[in-house]
């Protein structure tokens, strides 16, 4: 109960931040993802079984606020929570390099859905011409703000075992 909790909060706060503070900085189609790094850092600490529900109680979220269509999102980090939650249960590495090469395919494999579940529905007129364009800005976006996330929480998670 306590975890579900603190997730909550997490949640609610990311997402504020990323809504009213993110939600202005874009560059063409792509920006920093809050709630990607918070899904990773979640599931790296949790459980493939708590990955995957946090991946698909984040997107469900961001689906009803940010996407045309209910369920994209929801699917592509529920199976991102899923993965990394079943990589950390496979690999145990507790390095922060680890992590944010984890952040950055995450990031290029949110990406690739996206776009291809964009251009199935056409929703996006072409699936490879705004993979690019799309894609590394975010990976660069997502790395560099991981990085300082990833050194605080690995702080804090020596002095408990909140997460």
């Amino acid at each position: 109960m306590k975890k579900i909790t603190i997730f909550i909060f997490l949640v609610l706060v990311v997402f504020t931040l990323q809504a009213v503070l993110i939600g202005g900085v874009q560059t063409r189609w792509s920006k920093p993802d809050l709630l990607l790094i918070l899904l990773v850092l979640w599931a790296w600490r949790n459980s493939w079984k708590r990955g995957l529900l946090a991946g698909f109680a984040i997107g469900l979220l961001e689906d009803i606020f940010f996407f045309p269509m209910l369920g994209l999102r929801a699917f592509s980090l529920a199976l991102i929570g899923f993965l990394v939650g079943e990589m950390r249960e496979r690999i145990y590495q507790e390095n922060v390099i680890f992590l944010l090469l984890m952040m950055g395919v995450v990031t290029v494999l949110n990406g690739v859905i996206l776009s291809l579940w964009l251009s199935i529905f056409h929703l996006s007129s072409s699936f490879l011409g705004k993979l690019i364009p799309l894609i590394f800005p975010a990976f660069l976006y997502n790395c560099l703000l991981a990085f300082p996330v990833f050194l605080v929480e690995g702080v804090f998670a020596k002095r408990s075992s909140i997460l």
